[in-house]
């Protein structure tokens, strides 16, 4: 069971992950994955961060250390550079509606410009549901060995979105 929200947006600290922070993402990618009830069973148990964002740019987001709890990481972006491409976008479960995953977006714009492009498992509500407050279009549909998808354009304005 995941803590509340506090109220407004997380304080957060976001900047291009580096080795050091492979042992803590590969943890939230294992723990977010082991979690996610609309990934298939063995897409659950096979989760390898260092394998899976090879060659990506990743930003982290570190939560700041408050009265109320311990800085740790809150969430991260992996991207494929060529193609504007959001290969993951992982908030931790406590962490979700405080704001992480549209301050990771306004970090990545200034690092790659939008649009940005992704696919999103059409069983994932939750990330359809974010992705609809921001505005996505969709550019496309398929299925791969995780299920069916929609691929879906992010517009510039997403990187304003700081509360979902």
């Amino acid at each position: 069971m995941s803590a509340a929200p506090l109220p407004g947006p997380l304080p957060l600290q976001i900047r291009t992950a580096t080795l050091a922070d492979l042992p803590a993402l590969q943890a939230l990618y294992r723990r977010c994955r082991a979690q996610a009830d609309w990934l298939p069973a063995a897409s659950r148990a096979t989760a390898d961060f260092a394998t899976d964002s090879l060659g990506e740019l990743v930003l982290v987001a570190h939560s700041l250390p408050s009265a109320a709890r311990d800085g740790h990481v809150a969430g991260f972006v992996a991207v494929w550079e060529p193609d504007a491409f959001i290969h993951h976008l992982y908030v931790a479960p406590e962490c979700r509606r405080q704001g992480v995953a549209g301050q990771l977006l306004a970090a990545l714009a200034i690092r790659v410009a939008p649009p940005w492009r992704l696919k999103c498992l059409c069983a994932n509500h939750g990330a359809l549901a974010f992705y609809a407050r921001a505005n996505a279009r969709e550019v496309g549909r398929g299925a791969g060995d995780d299920g069916p998808y929609v691929e879906l354009e992010l517009p510039p304005s997403a990187a304003a979105l700081t509360r979902a």
